[in-house]
C-alpha cells in the first residue's frame, strides 16, 4: 500500500534521513521507533507532504502519495485545538479546513465522536476535557474523513496511565479497518497493538522486526537429546553453527549470525536425533530496541 524508497532529507547541510526504505502493506499496524532525534517526526512530515525531501519516493498504491492526501489521516504531537471551542465545533472547524462539506460534517461528526468514545461530549469545551479525552478528540479529527491510512505521532506520550489505556484501546479498534503508522517511544504500548516495528537511529533504519519473527537474534540456543540408548550421539551441523556439549545429552548452539529455529531443527533432524527440548531466551521488544540503539 505504502512504499517508501531511498528517502533522504537534510536540514542546513545535515542529513536527517538517510536512504529510508520500507513498505507498509494494507491492514498492517507499524510502530516507528527510535530515540529522541532519530528522525521519526521528520519522516512522518515527509510522508504527509508537510515538508519536502531531496531524494527518493513515497508512493501510495504505486503513485505519488501527495495525490492521495484525502486518504491520509494525521494526528500530530500537538493538535492546536481552541480551548473555548466545543468538541463538535472543533471537528467542524478542522473538517472545513480540510475541505469537508457542511452536509458531510452534519452526517458524520456524531458518528466519529461515538467511534472515539466521546459520544456524550459534543458540547463539552476542550478546556473541560481530560488529557485522554483531548487525545481522543485529536484522533477523531484525524479519522473524520475516514482515511485509508492513519498516522499517529506520539499519541500516548503525554498521558497518564488512564489516558494511555484509553488511547491504546482505541488504537486496537482503529487498526481493524485502517492501515496505521504509529511513532512512539513507549515500547510496552507499541507491543500491544503493532504488527511490525521499524527502528531508526540517526536517520537510518537499523531494525525491521515483527511479532511473529522466527529469528532468535544475538542469543544462544540450547537443545537436549534422548540418551536412552546410552550411546553418545554424533552431531554434525553446518559451518554456520558452533556446537558445545554442556553435559551429557545437552548442547549449546551459537552462531555469529541470527539463528533461525526452523533451520536449526532441520539440521538436527538430518542427524536423526530424538530431541527432547529446545530452549532460548526470547527477548521482548524493549531488549531488542536497547541492543540496537545503544552506543555501548
Amino acid at each position: 500500500m505504502i512504499a517508501i524508497k531511498r528517502v533522504n532529507k537534510a536540514f542546513r547541510g545535515k542529513k536527517i534521513l538517510k536512504d529510508i526504505s520500507f513498505d507498509i502493506p494494507e491492514g498492517e499496524c507499524i510502530g516507528l521507533l527510535g530515540p529522541n532525534g532519530a528522525g521519526k517526526t521528520t519522516l512522518i512530515k515527509c510522508i504527509t507532504g508537510i515538508i519536502n525531501y531531496e531524494e527518493g519516493e513515497i508512493n501510495f498504491n504505486g503513485e505519488n502519495i501527495l495525490n492521495f492526501k484525502n486518504d491520509i489521516g494525521y494526528l500530530s504531537q500537538n493538535t492546536d485545538f481552541k480551548q473555548w471551542m466545543t468538541c463538535e465545533e472543533s471537528l467542524r472547524f478542522f473538517g472545513s479546513l480540510s475541505g469537508l462539506s457542511k452536509t458531510y460534517l452534519n452526517e458524520n461528526i456524531n458518528e466519529v465522536l461515538k467511534d472515539v468514545g466521546l459520544q456524550d461530549k459534543n458540547q463539552y469545551k476542550v478546556e473541560e476535557l481530560s488529557g485522554g479525552m483531548k487525545q481522543r478528540l485529536g484522533i477523531a479529527q484525524a479519522i473524520l474523513h475516514r482515511p485509508k491510512f492513519l498516522i499517529l505521532d506520539e499519541p500516548v506520550s503525554a498521558l497518564d496511565p488512564v489516558g494511555r489505556n484509553e488511547i491504546k484501546n482505541l488504537i486496537k479498534k482503529l487498526k481493524e479497518y485502517t492501515t496505521v503508522l504509529i511513532s512512539t517511544h513507549i515500547l510496552d504500548d507499541a507491543s500491544e497493538f503493532c504488527d511490525r516495528y521499524i527502528i531508526i537511529k540517526k536517520g537510518e533504519i537499523i531494525g525491521n522486526i515483527t511479532n511473529q519473527d522466527e529469528t532468535v537474534n544475538y542469543k544462544q540456543v540450547y537443545f537436549q537429546v534422548d540418551l536412552s540408548d546410552s550411546i553418545k550421539p554424533e552431531i554434525n551441523l553446518n559451518d554456520s553453527y558452533d556446537l558445545q556439549e554442556v553435559k551429557a545429552g545437552e548442547f549449546l548452539v551459537t552462531s555469529r549470525n541470527s539463528i533461525k529455529l526452523t533451520n536449526l531443527i532441520a539440521e538436527l533432524d538430518k542427524n536423526n536425533l530424538n530431541v527432547n527440548s529446545i530452549a532460548y531466551e526470547k527477548k521482548d521488544l524493549e531488549k531488542i530496541f536497547l541492543e540496537l540503539v545503544s552506543d555501548v
